[in-house]
């Protein structure tokens, strides 16, 4: 199964029990992903208001997962050969979703507007870049924690690198966003808090003992100080709290989600193209925002009924259609196996 990070995760090399909760936890990602990808101008204030709440953690989130399934699937294998792996899983893919989405934007430049256009200099742009669309920034970032944490082999050594991480992280440096340097140093201490909790699952299996409702209500609250007007100390502490409270009640409420079953089999099929949802969604929420404007009563911004229609039909499109994409053409040649990661 391909995961957004770029991983199979369908079994671990150390337990022959599916991570079904962090697959669970990664479909419900990216349809956050998508969500919050859709902010219309003139957007209703509780729309503004779960986009915002949906960015304290949606990412680290992500990052997260992509750091324990990590340690999960790790396997004794050359660091050659883990790379040029990485580089066929995240970089060729990247590659050509920039290629094909700067192609279109110069031949649709002619005929019609174009958000954010781009030139014939995008194309070498996107090699240092994400030059074909800004969400991108991601792939570049996790290519580089696949790159550096492998070279920390021991238990000792990775939780050096997570204590580097944590001062990356907060003292304030900037590094240049060439390569996505620098989202790379703001979410290394999200990476790494996945491959720590794996390595000390054991010692730290009470955090999963905690009720869901407790991280729910946790995150809650860091989120309305984050929207009060508290104090400079109370933002700044749910500042740094928000995205590790939402990692926990995503996971916490995962796990709730797998042993219900509710909805299960629909998250676990998201999970799997979710890589290719986060490559497409954009593209296909914007086919779905111009049928969207042909739609006078859809819409309207100021109708909250009519805008959370229109909403729901926008993010359905940027989840359902990269899926339908993946399942009936990506995943049926090799060609496109290759050029999209799946093989």
């Amino acid at each position: 199964m391909e995961t957004a990070n770029g991983c199979s995760i369908p079994r671990t090399s150390r337990t022959t029990d599916r991570l079904v909760y962090i697959d669970i936890a990664k479909a419900l990602c990216i349809v956050l992903v998508v969500i919050g990808h859709y902010a219309p101008a003139g957007c209703p204030a509780w729309w503004q208001c779960v986009h915002d709440i949906i960015y304290t953690f949606h990412m680290p989130l992500f990052m997260f997962a992509g750091g324990f399934v990590y340690m999960a699937t790790k396997k004794d294998e050359p660091y050659t050969a883990f790379i040029i792996k990485k580089v066929r899983r995240l970089m060729i893919p990247y590659f050509v979703v920039s290629a094909i989405v700067i192609g279109l934007k110069l031949l649709a430049d002619n005929i019609m507007y174009v958000q954010h256009p781009k030139t014939a200099m995008s194309f070498v742009r996107m090699f240092y870049y994400p030059e074909a669309g800004a969400f991108l920034w991601f792939i570049y970032a996790l290519w580089w924690m696949f790159v550096v944490v492998p070279l920390f082999k021991t238990k000792g050594q990775r939780l050096v690198l997570f204590g580097i991480s944590i001062l990356l992280h907060y003292i304030p440096f900037a590094l240049p966003d060439v390569l996505c340097l620098a989202e790379f140093k703001t979410m290394l201490i999200y990476f790494m808090l996945g491959v720590i909790l794996y390595d000390w699952k054991s010692s730290l299996a009470v955090l999963g003992r905690v009720p869901t409702s407790v991280y729910i209500l946790l995150f809650a609250a860091a989120c309305a100080i984050l929207n009060a007007n508290a104090g400079e100390l109370w933002q700044t502490c749910a500042r740094v709290a928000a995205p590790f409270l939402g990692i926990a009640a995503t996971i916490s409420l995962s796990k709730v989600v797998e042993k219900s079953k509710i909805g299960k089999n629909w998250l676990m099929t998201t999970s799997a193209s979710s890589y290719i949802i986060y490559l497409f969604h954009t593209t296909f929420e914007g086919l779905a925002k111009a049928v969207l404007v042909k739609i006078p009563y859809l819409n309207d911004t100021t109708d909250h009924f009519a805008f959370l229609l229109g909403a729901i039909w926008v993010v359905a499109c940027g989840v359902v259609l990269p899926i339908v994409l993946n399942e009936k053409i990506l995943k049926k040649y090799t060609l496109t196996k290759v050029l999209f990661g799946l093989k």
